[in-house]
């Protein structure tokens, strides 16, 4: 994949939190989990956006923005003029650059990149992340 341009940057659990401390009510937090999983744990600030074959397909299409899309699960205001950070993870997901390109993630990556200045994706399990930085608050 050389020449490729990377979808997002690949932060740990430490710079999240970092993240999180520094700029909790500008950072838009994704957890792209089931909806299940997210309910069972998840970091305090995140919404959940899992995928359906209809969003993912509409997403594809550009049949509906990606501001649009999130809006409605955030407790923030999505304002892309703005500086504002998106930090997105899902349950496993270890290096960006191994997605294939017609998954939720990838083409979720690649629409938030269109919109935001900053976006960057927690790589390793979410549940060690929760339990090796307190900060991140995890439900």
């Amino acid at each position: 994949m050389a020449g490729k341009k990377s979808l997002c940057k690949q932060i740990d659990a430490q710079k999240m939190a970092s993240i999180l401390q520094t700029a909790m009510d500008t950072t838009l937090v994704i957890d792209c989990r089931s909806f299940v999983e997210y309910n069972i744990s998840h970091v305090l600030s995140s919404v959940n956006i899992c995928c359906s074959k209809l969003v993912k397909r509409r997403l594809q299409q550009d049949k509906v923005l990606i501001t649009e899309f999130i809006q409605p699960a955030c407790k923030i205001k999505i304002t892309v003029q703005e500086k504002q950070m998106v930090v997105i993870y899902d349950q496993c997901t270890t290096d960006v650059e191994a997605l294939m390109s017609d998954s939720f993630l990838y083409i979720l990556l690649g629409k938030l990149n269109t919109s935001f200045q900053s976006v960057s994706l927690l790589t390793g399990s979410t549940d060690r992340a929760c339990v090796c930085v307190s900060t991140l608050s995890c439900r």
